[in-house]
């Protein structure tokens, strides 16, 4: 019986940091998706700006 329960500990114990680490790893990849999809956006970013850019111009032509 005694061995029976330590093999039940050493088990649970085995699980319990498998699901942290998984757990880590989820926050982490979390963290990673985040920021390439910044990444990935920042071309939105520019043209974005590239545009704004191109109005604020325009605009300063007709009223001056």
């Amino acid at each position: 019986l005694s061995l029976e329960m330590e093999m039940q500990r050493a088990w649970l114990a085995a699980y319990i940091e498998d699901g942290e680490a998984r757990a880590a790893r989820r926050h982490s990849n979390m963290w990673w998706k985040l920021a390439t999809s910044v990444i990935r956006s920042r071309s939105l970013w520019i043209a974005g700006f590239g545009a704004a850019a191109e109005w604020w111009r325009q605009r300063k032509v007709r009223t001056a």
